[in-house]
């Protein structure tokens, strides 16, 4: 089960890294369906986010899923997995709040984008750890209260 939990941490966190670059994506494309006058209607610019919107929802069930494996291994010698992928949850569920509130208000979809990198963060470091865990590396003082 410790296997199952470390694999499916370190797909959330690739997911995330995907998730990014399909926003990139997304951008970019904008501007390449642009016109010479730089124009560019909404249903352009909605179709370059289209799989960035998607890949999003998939993450959000994704990270329940990594909640329910925490739970489910919560007594097998690491009791941080509950905190940091309940985290990672809340700030998911804040993520698609920030999209739907960005929609309306350009300035929340830039908090929409600071707390994809937070998001990558918080993901990466726990498969990291979890990764660490398994090759059997020494935990620092920091580690060691988590």
């Amino acid at each position: 089960m410790n296997s199952a939990f470390r694999i499916w941490a370190s797909l959330v966190s690739l997911a995330i890294i995907v998730q990014v670059g399909l926003a990139a994506y997304g951008g970019f494309h904008a501007v390449d369906v642009s016109d010479d006058k730089g124009s560019i209607g909404k249903n352009a610019v909605s179709d370059g986010f289209s799989v960035h919107t998607a890949l999003g929802y998939i993450i959000l069930i994704a990270a329940v899923v990594l909640l329910a494996l925490a739970f489910a291994t919560r007594g097998l010698g690491n009791p941080g997995r509950v905190k940091w992928s309940g985290l990672i949850l809340g700030l998911l569920v804040l993520q698609v709040l920030l999209a739907w509130a960005g929609g309306a208000t350009a300035w929340l979809g830039a908090l929409h984008g600071m707390n994809a990198i937070a998001l990558a963060g918080f993901a990466g470091s726990l498969a990291g750890r979890e990764w660490a865990a398994y090759r059997g590396v020494a935990r620092g003082p920091a580690e060691a209260h988590l």
